[in-house]
């Protein structure tokens, strides 16, 4: 199979575990460039990155203007933008594939499967061994339902592989939102593309808990009502449904009102 996929990895002070994150991308025949795009650490991330730059030659080192720190969302866009082949796979740096990767990708492709992109789940490891996924497969057109009530779970970055065009045209991640860009941006995707579900029961990724994830310390009530209120404002025009805008507005009211208690 002829190389297909651009790897985006958002590199925030992740020396610890770069270069796992980072040999767990090679042998994939999919693959035809990983971007790094260091943001801004403070400790020998960037160092490491050049090394890994220096070692394969697939490997691409970018970085914000100066050197800032922008946050996840503005380094994956930054990646996303910079890419040079038609998908686009994310991984985060204290993470790391498993060898079936790109199985569904290759067996799609062979099939000649119809998609714009393919979410498949993830395991937590160290102290969760907790599958994140989606729960059953989804018929795409009824996608974008399901996402917004949360029915049968969600999907994670690193398990979605999606095309370039389509992120552009859903607008790329939300620089404005500190939490749940992705959760988000999958809102978007499922309305202006054809989402897939791969191998819904075999993780394709795995995805270190530890004291460093954003996720787990900063999720609140708050965050979230910052993210349906995003979400509102896109969706509020858009030929979503009734009932589609009415579960957003609720999710809306709800976080607002646990936001006022917080």
């Amino acid at each position: 199979m002829e190389k297909k996929v651009s790897v985006i990895i958002p590199v925030f002070e992740a020396e610890e575990y770069i270069e796992e994150a980072v040999k767990s991308t090679l042998g994939f025949s999919e693959i035809g460039e990983v971007i790094l795009v260091e943001d801004g650490s403070k400790d020998n991330s960037f160092l490491k990155c050049k090394k890994l730059e220096s070692d394969f030659e697939f490997i691409k080192l970018v970085s914000h203007t100066n050197r800032e720190n922008k946050g996840a969302s503005a380094s994956r866009n930054l990646g996303i933008k910079l890419a040079n082949f038609p998908f686009i796979a994310f991984l985060d740096a204290d993470d790391y594939f498993q060898p079936n990767r790109f199985k569904s990708f290759r067996d799609f492709f062979e099939k000649s499967i119809d998609f714009d992109g393919i979410y498949e789940p993830v395991q937590y490891f160290n102290g969760s061994q907790k599958i994140y996924r989606i729960k059953k497969n989804i018929p795409p057109e009824k996608l974008l339902h399901y996402l917004i009530r949360g029915t049968y779970g969600h999907f994670h970055t690193n398990g979605l592989l999606v095309k370039k065009d389509l992120l552009i045209k859903a607008g790329l991640f939300n620089e404005s939102l500190r939490l749940h860009q992705d959760s988000e941006l999958w809102l978007k995707l499922a309305f202006y593309g054809r989402l897939v579900s791969g191998n819904i029961n075999t993780p394709v990724a795995m995805v270190r808990v530890h004291s460093g994830n954003r996720i787990w310390s900063g999720t609140s009530n708050v965050s979230r009502f910052l993210q349906w209120r995003v979400t509102w404002a896109w969706a509020w025009n858009k030929p979503i449904g009734l009932l589609n805008k009415f579960l957003i507005l609720r999710k809306l009211l709800k976080y607002k009102i646990g936001s006022l208690s917080e």
